[in-house]
């Protein structure tokens, strides 16, 4: 025994003057330190994943969402008494790229990965993260097959087909509008469910068949919309639910001012929250436009939208106002945080024998067991666990306002309706 003790202190000696007390100090914590496994638990980071386009057609975009979740980060630096660390992968607006970025990403460990903006791109990643039961989240995806048939994949937004009712409910109970017109545009069939939830919502608002009274389409080829115009003239409808991109409606509504249709409300997805759009609508003295959105200054109906905006205009100036995209992927990262605190303490909380339980197979079993030991020696939860604990939130209280999963990885949130009318922006109208 003294013989092996010598040669060890011998190999220490070696060590220390070949590369520094350093390396000697590391190597001596590694095998003589009694509370090692502790020290490794208390210095070791958290890493959550930023799979974004930072380069390329989308960057703008991806850089927004990159901004919320840093300034979250600034916020909530910790998670567990552990230091959360960024770790990013630009997919560079190519999905070709992206096949190899969230490999590499995927390599890293990330408890969690937020992102991509650009629902192909983020598509690209699902099942990746899936086989390596990394939960995820998309920050402004819509998209339902970025979370369906992937209970890995989670959405911070509602889904697309959500505002068809949200947007019905504002035209009837906020308005007062009981007869309304529907457009969009002639092939694009995936605004199809939007414009049916829509409809369907009116009709059972208003209790009338006959409320809807068009349904237009615009010409695909074609940016004269003077037919579809004179249609909605010739309806008599107050309300025009427009399920078209934020260029289409410029178009249009520049059309329709020209022909002098007034008095009516234009209302469109989320999608209209768009900078260039919302300037030409203020421009205009005669236009009423309504849109949903996740987020709005004037709309901030929870605590943390407070700290959130206040945090937001001292890091980029008083009269800098964030983006709906910065504050859903500050939020993205917050609920991070609560799922791997939840997911710990709901793992230290079972014995290893409890932790096995629900699993049918032994490699199942065995598989359980090793992630809660895992978790044990290092404070850190499972993928798994994390992603359970994602699906079990509750009324959490974001920037964008109140999220629940209800056991899914869809969204349930309110939406926000803003409207802009005669070039000013009026009070936010809030559908639970």
């Amino acid at each position: 025994m003294k013989k092996k003790l010598s040669i060890v202190l011998c190999l220490l000696m070696v060590i220390c003057v070949a590369t520094g007390c350093t390396t000697y100090n590391n190597f001596k914590n590694a095998f003589f330190s009694d509370n090692n496994a502790d020290s490794v638990a208390k210095e070791r980071t958290i890493k959550i994943g930023v799979y974004e386009p930072l380069t390329g057609k989308y960057k703008e975009q991806g850089n927004q969402e990159k901004r919320g979740i840093e300034l979250a980060n600034e916020m909530y630096p910790e998670v567990l008494g552990k230091k959360v660390e960024l770790i990013y992968a630009d997919n560079q607006s190519d999905m070709h790229v992206a096949e190899t970025v969230i490999q590499e990403l995927v390599s890293q460990n990330p408890s969690v990965i937020l992102g991509s903006y650009g629902e192909t791109i983020t598509l690209v990643a699902g099942d990746v993260v899936k086989a390596n039961n990394i939960p995820s989240i998309t920050i402004t995806g819509t998209n339902p097959l970025i979370t369906v048939n992937n209970p890995y994949y989670f959405s911070a937004t509602y889904a697309e087909e959500r505002q068809g009712d949200a947007l019905a409910e504002y035209v009837f109970t906020a308005q007062g509008i009981d007869k309304t017109a529907t457009v969009q545009v002639a092939g694009d069939d995936t605004v199809t469910p939007t414009v049916k939830r829509f409809t369907n919502r009116i009709k059972t608002l208003t209790e009338n068949n006959e409320s809807i009274a068009g349904s237009f389409e615009l010409p695909a080829g074609s940016s004269d919309y003077t037919e579809v115009i004179e249609g909605i003239k010739k309806s008599g409808v107050k309300a025009v639910f427009m399920a078209v991109s934020p260029n289409v409606a410029t178009e249009f509504l520049k059309q329709a001012e020209q022909a002098r249709l007034t008095g009516v409300l234009f209302v469109g997805t989320k999608n209209w929250n768009d900078d260039k759009f919302i300037s030409f609508v203020k421009k205009s003295s005669v236009l009423n436009v309504a849109y949903a959105s996740d987020f709005s200054v004037d709309a901030q109906n929870t605590e943390i939208s407070k700290e959130f905006v206040e945090a937001y205009k001292k890091k980029y100036g008083e009269d800098a106002e964030p983006t709906e995209a910065e504050a859903l992927a500050f939020d993205s990262y917050i609920m991070a945080l609560k799922a791997i605190e939840n997911a710990y303490n709901d793992t230290v909380s079972k014995t290893a024998e409890e932790a096995e339980k629900g699993y049918s197979t032994d490699a199942a079993k065995k598989a359980a067991r090793e992630e809660w030991e895992t978790t044990q020696k290092t404070g850190i939860p499972a993928g798994r666990a994390i992603r359970a604990a994602l699906s079990k939130l509750d009324e959490f209280e974001g920037a964008s306002g109140t999220i629940s999963y209800e056991g899914s990885n869809e969204a349930v949130k309110n939406v926000i309706v803003t409207r802009i009318s005669g070039g000013r922006t009026q009070e936010a109208y809030i559908v639970d």
